[in-house]
Formats: structure tokens, C-alpha cells, sequence
């Protein structure tokens, strides 16, 4: 039996033969064909093609379109009011630019991401900048410590003192905001900055030797004093020396915290 399907005649019952015998030779070899194996597959997906034309099909808008159609393309593709996202952890150090998160999310409605693209879109992002925050973290480590084997090397024996004069010159004639500002940039531990202010802090040392049969006392303005306890106070292995009486160095650690506390607070002396 035989059915006229449009203006092509189709075999509707074979299940042996090639039923694209019967179509013309501009369409029978079409790539589109090629999974469909009789006239019952063909009627099905021309169906199931007709109910995807409709009042649901989305229209890509051209590039010279409206905002307003862009914003009708992108709502119906799903892209919601307000986008719900969640903040991955960042490594320690760094924090979250709230400026720049609202940028962000701006620029990614603007353009029509839904809420899964956004999510993924800022996940990516940060764990970005936060691998490229710890690669910088290990690198100024490693570049400190780098710079602390050169002073080691360089000073001697005189390691600590040498640092220490470094340290409370920075303190005296820097003040707090710069020593933040060392801190901050890690130029507080490049050799150069060490060996120029341990000079500094020395001259000071030589210079201010008092003549009452002391040695090498110097003088401190409190404020100095006051940093270089706190600088103490924070040194593992000051602490140790200073709390353990078993310990090397305990006596010297005891008469140089006297000594700072004399010149911090000199109305209690």
C-alpha cells in the first residue's frame, strides 16, 4: 500500500526496503536522515519539530538589538533578579573587595549569566586570585628567608645585635606608620635596609655611651623603648631566654627587659 506525502510517493508499510528510494535526489542523501529508518520515524520527528515552533521558541536577538530585547532574550533563557552567590573560602591574608564583588555581579547580569553560570563564573575567579595569593605568600617567604641566611652569613656573631640596632633606629626615627609600612611591603627584612639602619642604630648605641662606668648603656626615647619590648615580646626565642632560667642567655634576657622597662617608663624608676 502506498500513501502521497506531499507531492513524493512513500512506501508506509516497508520494513525491507529503503524508503528514501521514493525521495528526490536533492534531499534523499540529506545528513539529517540518517537516523531515521522508515516513514513512521520521518512523521515523528517532523511532530516533534512543529511543537518546537511556537510560543515558546526564543528568538537570538541581532547585535544592533534594543537593551530591551536583550533583557527579554536573556530573562527567558533564565537569567534571575538577583543572583544568590556563594562566597568560597579564601586563603589567610586575603579578603573579599565587596567594590569589586558588586562590580562583578553587574557586569555578569548586564551580560545575561544565569544563576549556575555566575556561580561558576565567580568560583573560578577567585579561587584564581587566591592560588595567585599564595604563590605570592611562598615566594616573599622564601625570599625572606633568602635575605635572612645573606644578613646571618654577613653579620656573624653579631647577628642579633647588628639586628636588633637595625630594628631600634627604624623604630626611633621612623615611628609606628613606618614600621607598618616595613612590615607591609617585607622591605623591613631586605639586607640593604638591615646593614644601613643596624649602622644607624649602632652610631646611636657608640654615641650615646654614657661616661658612669656602665659601657655601652644608650639611650632610648620611651616611645623606642616601648616598640622594642613589644618587638621582644612577640620573639619566640627572646621569650624562651627571658622564662626559663635554664636556658642560655636567661640573665642577659632578664637585664636588657630591665633595662627597656627603665628607659619606657623612667617616672616608675
Amino acid at each position: 500500500m502506498s500513501e502521497d506525502v506531499g507531492s513524493v510517493e512513500v512506501d508506509a508499510g516497508s520494513s525491507g526496503g529503503d524508503w528514501r528510494a521514493s525521495l528526490s535526489d536533492d534531499i534523499r542523501n540529506d545528513p539529517s536522515l540518517a537516523s531515521i529508518q522508515d516513514v513512521n520515524g520521518l512523521a515523528k520527528s517532523f511532530i516533534h519539530g512543529q511543537r518546537m515552533v511556537g510560543a515558546d521558541k526564543v528568538v537570538i536577538p541581532k547585535d544592533d538589538a534594543s537593551p530591551d530585547e536583550f533583557n527579554e532574550f536573556y530573562n527567558r533563557l533564565g537569567r534571575p533578579e538577583k543572583y544568590e552567590i556563594t562566597r568560597p573560602d579564601l586563603p589567610q591574608g586575603l579578603e573579599y573587595n565587596s567594590e569589586m564583588e558588586g562590580e562583578m555581579l553587574r557586569i555578569m547580569h548586564e551580560s545575561g549569566l544565569s544563576q549556575k553560570q555566575a556561580q561558576n563564573l565567580y568560583n573560578g575567579y577567585m579561587n584564581y586570585i587566591g592560588k595567585g595569593h599564595q604563590d605570592m605568600t611562598v615566594g616573599r617567604e622564601a625570599q625572606i628567608a633568602e635575605w635572612d641566611r645573606d644578613i646571618r652569613r654577613d653579620f656573624g656573631a653579631a647577628y642579633d645585635e647588628r639586628v636588633s640596632a637595625a630594628q631600634r633606629a627604624a623604630a626611633e626615627f621612623g615611628g609606628d606608620e613606618f614600621l607598618g609600612w616595613l612590615d607591609e611591603t617585607g622591605l623591613g627584612d631586605h639586607p640593604m635596609f638591615i646593614k644601613m639602619f643596624s649602622k644607624i642604630g649602632m652610631g646611636i648605641m657608640e654615641d650615646s655611651a654614657d661616661t658612669s662606668g656602665r659601657g655601652n648603656s644608650f639611650t632610648l626615647t620611651p616611645d623606642a623603648a616601648r616598640q622594642e619590648i613589644a618587638r621582644l615580646q612577640r620573639d619566640p626565642n627572646f621569650m624562651e631566654q627571658y622564662n626559663d632560667s635554664e636556658k642560655d642567655g636567661h640573665q642577659e634576657a632578664i637585664e636588657k627587659m630591665q633595662a627597656l622597662f627603665g628607659f619606657a617608663y623612667p617616672e616608675d624608676v
